[in-house]
């Protein structure tokens, strides 16, 4: 019995996760930046399946951070064309592709607004990961299945690191 591309997907994310640990540095710089920055609240930015990792990512940073977050509208930007201001804020946005045109104005207007910028995505060629100041890559490799599998998973991992990476 032949597997499902998803169910392919799903079984590589063990892999996945090892390269994220393998691959700690990008965090260590990450972090290394945002301690030397004056952050004082995180505004989180996502859309879809990235949403439900932004929920998480939000949670860790308030309860081991004891930093208030918000989670972005992007559409606020985007659509509106609000000027937001963002000194002493971190903006992250989260992506498995980094394609997404409201997300990559939001990080845009956020670097206006006076924020330091974060993307975590799957591809370092993306626009958002181009459009930031501090890139995480998920080092998921390409999905084809339609629905997110190793690369959310990655985010969670990458969530996870982050924050952790913050506290030492």
């Amino acid at each position: 019995m032949s597997i499902s591309q998803m169910e392919f997907e799903i079984k590589q994310t063990p892999e996945v996760l090892g390269r994220l640990l393998m691959g700690q540095q990008q965090f260590e710089t990450a972090v290394a930046r945002i301690k030397s920055s004056s952050i004082k609240s995180v505004m989180i930015a996502a859309r879809g399946t990235s949403d439900n990792a932004a929920h998480y990512l939000k949670h860790l940073i308030e309860v081991e951070l004891g930093i208030p977050v918000g989670l972005a509208s992007p559409s606020v930007v985007s659509i509106y064309g609000a000027k937001l201001h963002y000194s002493e804020t971190l903006v992250i946005a989260l992506s498995q592709s980094g394609q997404s045109p409201d997300l990559v104005a939001f990080v845009k207007a956020a670097r206006d607004g006076g924020a330091l910028t974060l993307g975590i995505t799957n591809d370092t060629n993306s626009t958002l990961a181009k459009s930031v100041e501090l890139h995480l890559d998920l080092l998921a490799d390409r999905e084809i299945a339609v629905a997110a599998t190793k690369s959310y998973t990655a985010q969670l991992f990458a969530s996870l690191c982050l924050v952790m990476g913050s506290m030492m």
